[in-house]
């Protein structure tokens, strides 16, 4: 009886290691499927347009959300119009979750100022997310539209008030890039 009682308790424990072994595995692929905990307090927030050295592609009073998407470890830019905004989004903007970035954790915030002196050393160093190939605007050729690269650096504020700086660069318009401020 003792023997019986025994193999028992060993199949018991077999079973309780692959259990926990099981559930270990599906903990650890739930915390790979998260966002990184710097990115995760700028998801899904509401922020507006507050200025654009751009001229059109950009409309100030815009609304965007940043969504992550587990699947591909990706974050859409969601666009949403409102009444107040100065003309509604266009082009890849225009498309329910059509921009999408990827995130780069960096070792700090930057400021505002960081992004202004646009010190590349100091900019790599920044949390940031980044894009390539966003049509934004119709090029001047007939038929074809202007693709730009973005980089948007997440701003820590005064009293943890979050904003973002996002830079644009178009490959195709050399005399022009600028950037865009976002606020919560």
């Amino acid at each position: 009886m003792y023997g019986k009682l025994t193999g028992n308790r060993k199949k018991f424990g077999i079973l309780m290691m692959a259990a926990a072994l099981v559930t270990g595995a599906g903990i650890a692929a739930a915390q790979e499927a998260l966002p990184d905990k710097v990115l995760a307090d700028w998801l899904g927030k509401e922020f507006t347009v507050q200025s654009s050295t751009l001229k059109d592609p950009v409309p100030l009073g815009g609304k965007l959300t940043f969504v992550f998407d587990a699947d591909q470890n990706v974050v859409h830019v969601c666009t949403r119009n409102t009444s107040a905004q100065s003309e509604p989004w266009r082009m890849d903007f225009a498309k329910p979750c059509g921009v999408t970035m990827t995130f780069t954790a960096g070792t700090r915030y930057c400021s505002v100022d960081d992004i202004k002196t646009g010190n590349a050393e100091v900019l790599a160093s920044c949390h940031r997310l980044r894009t390539h190939d966003v049509a934004m605007r119709p090029s001047k050729e007939k038929g074809a539209v202007e693709l730009s690269d973005m980089v948007a650096f997440l701003v820590q504020g005064e009293n943890g008030k979050q904003s973002m700086t996002i830079l644009v660069d178009s490959p195709a318009r050399l005399t022009e890039d600028g950037n865009i401020i976002i606020n919560r």
